[in-house]
């Protein structure tokens, strides 16, 4: 009887195919409303208790729109505005944590370096446009290719190192300051006699930081601005910046627009990582044409070329490509910004101290000229350097750090997981650390006259901390040392009254949506302090010793 009634009861079961479809497609909606919710909503790491976040987040974008065109700007205002030295936001589907202060920045990079060591993916970056070359060293998550990697990088970033490649630093310097000054002149006379002209740096010393790394990488340079593979590779190298932005790759925040048809953005992502493969390629042959030949090389290729099992052919592609655009960006940078300060109206005095500290120092023009490849003796260039990476930041919003286990800040459990975003341009004018006049550029402040500026290492953020600060430190402060010892020691220089530049540390970058900032363009003129004969023996002494460079 009750086998009768089961029977029965399944034959009242509605199978008619429509209700299958209705229960499946029911599914489907619920299943697809539930992806949504999540992709509107959602994050990779929940909201973490006990640090604040803005409001104004919207679905799918979080606080993408609200923060504009320029990011590290509007994180610093929140921050200024609610006093917060920490806080968290919402990029698209990514939960971040951003640090605004000087102490902050030490408490989570430096305090727990161990924790704060890995660096989150992206799509566009690590996925489409290093997709051949591999990930910048700078970029890499923390493993043990990255480890050999910037082991290779650290050895020849020593003092010792630093030394050793004087002649090369001496070629490309010595290079710049030449050209800036037959840029600047003009013969009028038989005689000779010679008219200041104004004229425009910025291409000058994008070149030579482009140099300074190719031949580091590469043993090659540029010898002429015209040269269509230096624009090219110029062109590379600031598109590439801009795919390190958080404001310019939207799917990188918002996964499902990586689904849509190519979008420009991806298109010129591959552009140039098809062009810059095979502009590496040509360069990295040269090196390995030379070395068959038995030409000497002297580069960071050359070495792994020689020691083929000390880094397979990604890594050594990976530490070219971040040696290139690493130093790319801080020396044409910092270098621009500074020179634009010095040759303003507020900048003729602080060329006037930085001469005196000069002659100072040295005998005589020509004994600073030789010895600043190898010391750093005069306090006020130390000092003014220091100030010009403080003051402008070559890159505001640093590459992310990643937390790669749990740990307890101010009592707050910050997760595994979490990208962690410095705001160099924030922390570098922290009034609780460099005093009330922050936002001014004073290069007094790190002479330290009266006992009370207590900033101390790594004295600014425009490089980075703790364990994965930049590897090029000490190079980067020698080159930007010698550079401006030597310029101001022959030369003042006055802003174009027509095409002066903009000084603030915020406006006169022009393109806010990348990464990397782009000084604006200004124009100089050049006044010698010494007569003319002694510049060019100068030049002459160090085109001597550029001719033990090998190059290929």
């Amino acid at each position: 009887m009750a086998y009768t009634k089961i029977l029965a009861y399944e034959e009242d079961v509605p199978t008619h195919p429509k209700f299958v479809f209705v229960l499946g497609f029911l599914a489907i909606l619920i299943l697809f409303c539930r992806w949504m919710y999540q992709q509107a909503y959602g994050t990779d790491v929940d909201k973490i208790a006990g640090i604040p976040e803005p409001s104004g987040t919207l679905p799918f974008y979080g606080h993408l729109k609200a923060l504009g065109n320029d990011h590290a700007s509007k994180f610093q205002q929140w921050a200024i505005e609610n006093d917060w030295p920490v806080f968290q936001a919402r990029l698209g589907n990514r939960r971040i944590i951003v640090l605004n202060s000087f102490d902050a920045a030490q408490d989570f990079i430096v305090k727990n370096a161990g924790a704060t060591i890995d660096r989150p993916l992206f799509y566009t970056f690590h996925s489409v446009l290093s997709k051949t070359q591999g990930g910048t060293i700078g970029t890499s998550p923390w493993d043990e290719s990255c480890k050999r990697r910037r082991t290779v990088v650290g050895s020849i970033m020593t003092r010792p190192a630093i030394l050793k490649s004087a002649n090369m630093l001496d070629l490309e310097i010595t290079a710049l300051v030449k050209d800036l000054e037959s840029s600047s002149f003009r013969i009028i006379s038989e005689k000779g006699d010679r008219r200041s002209m104004e004229m425009d740096p910025r291409l000058h010393f994008q070149r030579m930081a482009l140099n300074l790394t190719l031949m580091m990488c590469f043993a090659t340079r540029f010898d002429r601005l015209e040269d269509p593979m230096l624009h090219e590779l110029l062109d590379i190298a600031l598109s590439v910046s801009t795919f390190r932005s958080t404001n310019n790759n939207i799917q990188d925040y918002v996964p499902f627009y990586r689904y849509l048809p190519q979008n420009d953005r991806t298109k010129l992502a591959i552009a140039n990582r098809v062009k810059r493969d095979e502009i590496f390629g040509q360069l990295l042959d040269k090196v390995a044409k030379a070395l068959e030949e038995g030409k000497p090389v002297d580069c960071i290729s050359s070495g792994l070329l020689k020691e083929k099992g000390r880094l397979n052919d990604a890594e050594i592609r990976s530490v070219n490509v971040s040696l290139v655009s690493g130093g790319f960006e801080t020396l044409s940078t910092t270098g621009l910004a500074g020179l634009g300060y010095l040759s303003s109206s507020q900048g003729q005095d602080i060329q006037a101290r930085a001469f005196k500290g000069i002659m100072e120092v040295y005998s005589s023009p020509e004994q600073a000229w030789s010895d600043c490849l190898q010391e750093e003796r005069v306090p006020y260039i130390v000092a003014l350097v220091r100030e010009m990476l403080r003051y402008y930041a070559a890159i505001q919003l640093l590459p992310p750090r990643q937390t790669c286990k749990d740990f307890e800040w101010n009592g707050v459990k910050i997760p595994s997981k979490v990208a962690v975003y410095q705001n160099a341009q924030a922390i570098n004018h922290d009034t609780m650390a460099y005093g009330p006049d922050a936002d001014q550029f004073r290069p007094e402040r790190w002479l330290d006259e009266d006992g009370t500026f207590k900033v101390g290492a790594p004295y600014h953020y425009s490089f980075g901390a703790g364990s994965r600060m930049c590897t090029a430190v000490a190079l980067s402060n020698r080159i930007l040392y010698a550079l401006f010892l030597r310029l101001i020691l022959h030369f003042e220089f006055t802003a174009s009254p027509t095409s002066s530049p903009v000084t603030h540390y915020v406006d006169l970058n022009e393109d806010t949506t990348g990464q990397t900032v782009i000084v604006k363009p200004y124009s100089i003129t050049l006044k010698e302090r010494f007569p003319r004969q002694l510049f060019l023996s100068n030049l002459e002494k160090s085109d001597l010793t550029a001719q033990a460079v090998h190059l290929v």
